[in-house]
């Protein structure tokens, strides 16, 4: 039986490992590698996985050597560079090493870029889950790109097509740490003229245009649980739901609410396949939406906001046909490197 190491750290790419190993949890030993604080770490353990707790003290050659992996299958992050080491000690072992790509932003910068020698730091083979990112990275100039089912959209796809939730008329706003991540990036908090807080209070003062006055907020997987408590007092007018990413399914979500509004998450792209109205609010012009959904849906204000303007169509039959499946991927990694 293979064994298959996995480092991973954001939210999305985990989800889609966690959607495979669903489906391959039994004919590969798993070993799963994240640090207590990142969203990987509660997604893995959450699905009842064992996770191989890191800090910023482990010494990860070890703790694979330990192990002696047949393959390494790593998400990337443009904020962490955790698994630039995974795909160094994966060379410098001779272990395949597979990154999962997504979300359409920073792809060479994950791996070092614009730094001279950024692409020693490419791994053997990369994986793309859809029609767009896939024709990013060619223009981007990678190698050894693998189309790889989106299965955990697939899944998402599954439960909408067979959902019993009834939509309602309520807008949700999906958030994301704008304010932390321009600290981070930038040093200031307001490096893009707005944050997550602004464009949330935008929409609660236009909810007329949406024909509702329900709001449903979903919190990031970072954010505080009370961060949006005190708009239950400043709109007392709007029935207002604080939702929690890890007790309400995302799908279930996007089921029960007519409208999503984000900024440029990942949740904006699956809104728009499965066929609702997604809409990026930016109100700056120092940050565009990357996110592949319609132009039109593309905004920076609501002020004159007619419903009609935006666009809403299905595009679940190009998700399905896309990619290759997982196990298909092992057998090539495992033959070429033969």
């Amino acid at each position: 039986m293979l064994k298959i190491a996995a480092f991973f750290n954001d939210g999305g790419p985990s989800n889609n490992l966690l959607s495979i190993v669903k489906r391959y949890e039994k004919e590969y030993e798993w070993y799963f590698f994240a640090f207590k604080n990142a969203p990987a770490f509660k997604i893995f353990q959450n699905a009842k996985l064992h996770v191989i707790e890191l800090n910023e003290s482990s010494n990860i050659k070890d703790e694979l050597a330990k192990i002696t992996p047949d393959v390494i299958f790593i998400g990337t992050s443009w904020q962490s560079k955790t698994h630039l080491e995974f795909i160094k000690i994966a060379k410098s072992e001779h272990i395949p090493c597979v990154a999962f790509l997504e979300h359409w932003v920073n792809y060479k910068e994950r791996f070092g870029y614009p730094n001279e020698n950024w692409k020693q730091n490419l791994p053997d083979f990369i994986t793309l889950s859809d029609a767009y990112g896939y024709e990013m990275a060619q223009n981007l100039g990678f190698s050894n790109i693998i189309k790889l089912r989106f299965y955990n959209l697939l899944d998402d796809i599954e439960i909408f097509q067979k959902s019993k939730i009834k939509e309602q008329n309520r807008v949700l706003f999906i958030s994301e740490p704008t304010k932390k991540v321009a600290f981070t990036t930038f040093g200031n908090e307001n490096y893009w003229g707005f944050d997550e807080f602004s464009v949330c209070e935008e929409i609660c003062k236009n909810m007329d245009k949406f024909s509702t006055s329900g709001l449903t907020v979903r919190l990031h997987p970072s954010d505080e649980a009370q961060k949006y408590d005190f708009l239950l007092q400043k709109y007392p007018n709007l029935s207002i739901e604080i939702e929690n990413p890890y007790e309400t399914p995302l799908i279930d979500s996007l089921c029960k609410n007519r409208v999503i509004i984000g900024i440029d998450g990942f949740v904006l792209f699956e809104a728009m396949v499965l066929g609702k109205l997604s809409i990026s609010l930016i109100p700056s012009s120092k940050r565009e939406c990357v996110v592949p959904i319609f132009k039109q849906n593309k905004i920076t204000t609501l002020a004159g906001l007619k419903l009609t303007d935006f666009e809403i169509r299905s595009s679940i039959d190009e998700i399905k046909s896309f990619g290759i499946d997982f196990a298909s991927i092992v057998k090539k990694i495992a033959n070429e490197k033969k």
